[in-house]
């Protein structure tokens, strides 16, 4: 709600007018409203969301006022925050020809057609709304600019903030909606701009600090990122997000002991955070830390023994300590709390498989092969253990189901081009060998392996001896 709407709202002359509705609406008495007191009473439910009671109070508005053109754009109102946009512009064509020269009419039909997505039509509308609004238009552009917001078009948006900008440069909100806008489109060194220019008029905003140092972060300049975050952190201490941000910055800078330095600032903001411990592990791990790391990983299970990330987290750990029944257990306990999670299932095979446990390995990645054709990596895993296993035929029944939906990797044709050789079919070996080496000639090294020189016909010798 805009200020001036809260000090109309919050007035003692408006509350006594509300009871006096809310009376007539009991039915304890009959009372007439003129068509300005019923707007205020429409507005006032909008504002606050409660839709049928706007839709009650205009209908009653209707009774009272049966000619009302106000009335009436006041149902278009409705229409339009219930994300009714039909109605609301077959109400908008009744309305009369001599309201053809009331912006309101025009800055409605925009609306409309940018809920229904016809952009262009929506443009036209609100440019012959600034066209007969005379100088009073810095408002307008502004709601014009949120009609392009909700339908998640920022260049559009834009070009009518821009137009704000110009009339009022110094204009904080305008500022912080250019820059956040820009940030969407990822037009960064515009997003920066906009934002300096808000931090000159306003250097204690925390929350346009943060944003800075998020578009910071995604141009990977990763000091700048961490001073905007520690303005934020400054203005406010109690700034959880921007203590997170500003440890994820120094993760993606590799300095992993910042990162978890700035973990456990956020964890004295945010101390119930297991999410917090989880990349506290990940750190570790990544600084071969690993019994710190799965301190950290049995941490979130003592807090909280539901969190899947902290069982695969310790799984993970176990793993590569060489310890494969303690990473299976743990796996096994993640995806007993997030059974569709096939990055799960993923290292449960790779778990299973260390251990010596086919059978269940290759359980693991037609999982992931079944739930997801598009995941590669179930893919190459399965056959890959097939092969590795002798077992060709049966790989290759899987290559040929991946390659339906894998039609151009190289991965999956050379897997195809071994297994077919394996079986004595060396056309279709040929084939897919030439295939295989096309997309990708380090392929060559896989084949290789499973046919080391001079145990081929002399057409692949020539084949790899092309490409090698």
């Amino acid at each position: 709600m805009s200020e001036n709407r809260e000090q109309v709202f919050e007035n003692e002359e408006f509350q006594v007018l509300l009871r006096k509705y809310e009376d007539m609406r009991s039915g304890v008495q009959s009372i007439f409203f003129d068509v300005e007191e019923f707007e205020q009473i429409i507005d006032y439910y909008l504002d606050d969301l409660q839709y049928d009671e706007a839709r009650e109070a205009a209908n009653l508005g209707k009774k009272q006022h049966p000619t009302s053109v106000e009335i009436n754009y006041k149902f278009v109102h409705i229409y339009i925050e219930q994300g009714k946009p039909k109605k609301a512009l077959a109400l908008l064509d009744e309305i009369p020809s001599w309201e053809e020269s009331n912006p309101e009419l025009y800055f409605l039909k925009g609306t409309a057609f940018c809920q229904l997505g016809k952009l262009k039509e929506a443009e036209a509308q609100f440019d012959r709304a600034l066209e007969i609004s005379a100088d009073e238009t810095f408002e307008a552009l502004l709601n014009i600019s949120i009609a392009f917001e909700n339908v998640r078009h920022y260049e559009l948006s834009i070009k009518y903030l821009i137009q704000a900008y110009k009339q009022q440069p110094d204009n904080l909100s305008v500022l912080y909606d250019l820059g956040y806008f820009y940030d969407r489109l990822h037009r960064f060194e515009e997003s920066i701009k906009y934002y300096h220019h808000y931090l000159d008029l306003d250097s204690y905003s925390d929350n346009v600090w943060y944003n800075l140092g998020i578009v910071y972060h995604k141009l990977e300049q990763f000091e700048n990122a961490v001073e905007a975050y520690d303005f934020s952190i400054a203005i406010n201490p109690d700034y959880a997000s921007a203590y997170f941000n500003k440890a994820s910055v120094w993760v993606n800078a590799e300095k992993f002991e910042k990162a978890i330095r700035a973990y456990e600032d956020y964890l004295e903001v945010e101390p119930e955070s297991t999410q917090a411990y989880c990349y506290i592990g990940d750190c570790y791990e990544q600084m071969d830390r690993l019994e710190d790391a799965l301190a950290a990983f049995q941490r979130v299970i003592e807090m909280d023994n539901t969190d899947p990330e902290g069982w695969f987290g310790a799984g993970m750990i176990y793993s590569r300590l060489n310890m494969h029944q303690e990473a299976i257990a743990y796996i096994l306990k993640a995806i007993e709390f997030d059974n569709n999670n096939l990055d799960y299932w993923m290292n449960l095979g790779y778990a299973n498989e260390d251990s010596g446990l086919i059978e269940e390995a290759v359980k693991c990645y037609g999982f992931v092969s079944r739930t997801d054709a598009d995941d590669l990596d179930g893919w190459t895993a399965l056959t890959a253990l097939l092969m590795k296993e002798g077992e060709f035929e049966q790989s290759l029944k899987f290559l040929r189901e991946a390659y339906i939906h894998h039609p151009g990797e190289g991965k999956i044709k050379i897997k195809m081009a071994i297994c077919h050789l394996k079986l004595g079919e060396e056309k279709l070996a040929l084939k897919f060998l030439q295939e295989a080496l096309k997309v990708d000639q380090d392929l060559v090294a896989e084949f290789e392996y499973y046919f080391p020189e001079g145990s081929c016909s002399r057409e692949i010798g020539r084949i790899i001896k092309q490409y090698k």
